[in-house]
This record gives C-alpha cells, structure tokens and sequence, in this order.
C-alpha cells in the first residue's frame, strides 16, 4: 500500500512553487512546504488503506490544490459527508434572513406530524442542544457492507428518536447527525422546495460552489471525475483486516442525506467554508455561525443550572460545526470516502482532504487537516496553533487502519 500511495503521489501531484498544473492542480507555494504536504498525505494514504486523495490548502502565502492517484486531479468531485453539512445551517439562516423562519421557531409548528421532538427549534438542530441522538451506531457494518441500500429519511430520523432525548433540552451539547437530517426535512416541508433546488439557489451559488450539488437520494454514483472509494468490510463497528479493502462503486447518499449527502470539490468547500464564516448568511443572525458553546457539559443541579465551570478553553461548537483553536470547521466519513474541511477567518487560511478508504473513520482526516495546518504553520504560512505536526502524526499512527 506505501507502494501504491508514492506511486499515486508521482502520477498527479507537482512540487515547487509558481507553477499551474493540467486539470484542477495548482501550485503557488514555497517548494519546501508543497513537498512537506505530498510526504504528509502519502503517509496517511498508506496508513488509512487508501489509494487516492485531494488535498487543498490556501493562506496569504499561495494556494496548493492537488489530486493523488491515477486520473485523480484537484477538481475532482468528493462526497463531502458531514464536512458539508453546515450548508444545511446555511439554508436555514438565509431563510431566517428572508423572514420566512425565526431560529427559536419549534419545528413542530412546520412539522406537524413528527413525533418525539416536543420544543426542539430550529436554532438547537445546528446548535446541538435538542438532545436528540445520533443514528449512526446502529448502521455502522450495513453502511460498510452494503452502501447502495437506500435509507428512508424517516428510518435515520425513527432511529436518532427510539431512546428518547438526552437530558436539559436547549441546555447541554450532544453532537448528532440526526439533527441536520431532521432540518432537512423541515426546511422541504416549511418551504414546498426540494433541498436540491434549495441549496442550489441559496447557497452552493452565491457561495461560489459551482461544481457542488445536493444529489438526488436514488442516484449512487457521482457525476464526473470522483474519488473511487474503497472501505474495509465491518463486523461488530469494526473493519475486518484479513481481507483486501472492497471497492466502493456505488453509495447511496441517502444514508447521511440532509447529514452530508453534498458532492462537492475541495476548492468549493474553501469557497462555503469562507463565505459562511464571514457572515454571508443569515444577516442580523449571521453571529451565531462563529458563537461558541463548550462540547464538554457541565454538571447540572436539578433545576439545570450549571454547578461546574463551562470548559471555555476546549472544543467549541458554533453553528453545524466545531472550533479547534483558530480553525472552525468539520470532519466527516460516508462509506469510500473521508473529508475534512477547516477555515481560520481570521487569518484566511483554509485546510481540505480527502481519503478515497473511508475505513479509519472521520477523526482520521481531521488530524490530516490538522497535521497540515501545522506544518503550514510551522513554515509560517498558517495560524498558531496549540499542537505540532508532530502531535498529528502521533494521532494518525494510533488511528491508522488494518497495520
């Protein structure tokens, strides 16, 4: 596999700066740094079983976008899997703007017929305070082993509500997918629209996301030049390591749908991720996408208020995605591919990956990205950060798949 992964290096990624490649690779960094980036994703190829991956990363130093494998360039299309689900939140917010929603609205107002979401709003879907579970743990080994099953939406939505809520509603964070799949469909209902058109119109254009679409739930392949995913069979949540990674050529998007069904590039996730975080959503409202909320809870009293100091310093939540430090973004996995996607504001820099073996799971790109970011950061072309690229490698070995 450290075999295939140098090979697909030397098929499609350039080093040196100034220079534009064919296709969707473009290169305008310092030489040093570019090659830092191509030793980084080989090692995580090999160690994540994959075969072919993109990488973006832009600053105020150049930009390098570029495709590894056979035929694989920067502008191919990824299953952006739960680091595209803030466009959800982005919908909502530029409805809230339109004055058509308020984000303290119960959805049970727009949703009349859904059970189990008594006083959940709409802000708690993006914010994660509904208390609503996640659906994932139950699918697991049948999203790896059989990922062209179609998903009924109301199946994710009846498995994220079977336990019931977790405790102080409105109060404490629980990261769930099921909340954006329920957004999903509220938003279809409230506006008559299919989320398609809606994203289309409202977000992937103004955004700047001219190659992103929001696919239909029955289609399982990608249009276009797309990543071929590969993924580890699973027994009991795990990947079965005697066996050759399969390969993954039909997904059904339907089984993260409104949670990160997106097709989109790594180019249009800098465009979303950009355009998002500086507010170009939602208006008066738009400072809820950088307002942060601690994703360690604190002990409650039985009236619900907090006995125990918030954790201020830790992970944060904001509106469909997380704050690491300075970087706000988020990591996802949909069975052939992991993505993550992560954006200083401040500062302009932007991070994004993508793994064709979706096996060593959403965390796994994540310490990618933040690898990057660090070795960015340490040839002074990105943010300070509180870890090292050292520490990344670290977290990547831990994780890595099948070794």
């Amino acid at each position: 596999m450290a075999l295939v992964a140098a090979a697909a290096i030397g098929l499609t990624a350039c080093s040196g700066g100034g220079v534009l490649s064919s296709g969707g690779d473009v290169n305008t960094v310092d030489g040093a740094l570019s090659s830092s980036i191509d030793d980084a994703i080989a090692s995580a190829m090999q160690q994540s079983g994959s075969t072919e991956a993109v990488v973006g990363v832009w600053s105020a130093d150049g930009e390098y976008v570029t495709g590894y494998g056979d035929g694989i360039d920067g502008s191919a299309r990824i299953r952006g899997a739960q680091a595209t689900q803030p466009v959800m939140c982005a919908l909502l917010l530029d409805l809230v703007e339109e004055g058509r929603l308020d984000l303290d609205r119960e959805i049970t107002e727009d949703l009349t017929r859904q059970s189990g979401v008594d006083g959940v709003t709409y802000r708690q879907l993006c914010d994660m305070t509904s208390g609503i579970r996640d659906f994932k743990g139950a699918y697991t080994d049948i999203f790896a082993n059989n990922p062209s099953r179609p998903w009924p939406e109301q199946e994710l939505i009846a498995q994220g509500l079977s336990d019931g809520p977790f405790r102080w509603r409105g109060l404490n964070m629980h990261q769930s997918d099921t909340n954006a799949v329920l957004l999903a469909r509220v938003l279809k209902v409230e506006t008559a629209t299919d989320i398609s058109s809606l994203l289309r119109n409202r977000i992937f254009s103004p955004a700047g996301m001219g190659s992103s679409y929001y696919p239909d739930m029955s289609t399982t392949t990608v249009s276009g030049t797309t990543l071929n995913g590969l993924t580890y069979p699973s027994s009991g949540g795990a990947p079965v390591c005697d066996v050759e990674p399969v390969a993954v050529a039909e997904v059904s998007p339907s089984m993260l749908g409104g949670a990160g069904a997106t097709v989109t590039t790594v180019t249009d996730l800098k465009n979303f991720y950009t355009a998002y975080l500086d507010g170009a959503f939602g208006g008066e409202d738009a400072s809820v996408v950088t307002t942060g909320i601690p994703t360690k809870n604190p002990d409650r009293d039985q009236d619900g208020n907090p006995t125990t100091e918030p954790d201020t310093a830790g992970r944060q939540w904001t509106f469909g995605m997380e704050k690491v430090g300075p970087l706000y973004g988020r990591t996802g996995s949909i069975t052939g591919t992991l993505t993550a996607a992560y954006h200083d504001p401040e500062s302009g820099y932007t991070v994004v990956v993508a793994l064709n073996n979706s096996s060593a799971g959403a965390g796994f790109a994540k310490s990618l990205a933040f690898e990057i970011a660090a070795i960015s950061a340490e040839a002074g072309s990105g943010p300070e950060l509180a870890w090292t690229a050292e520490d990344q490698r670290g977290a990547l070995a831990k994780a890595a798949v099948c070794q």
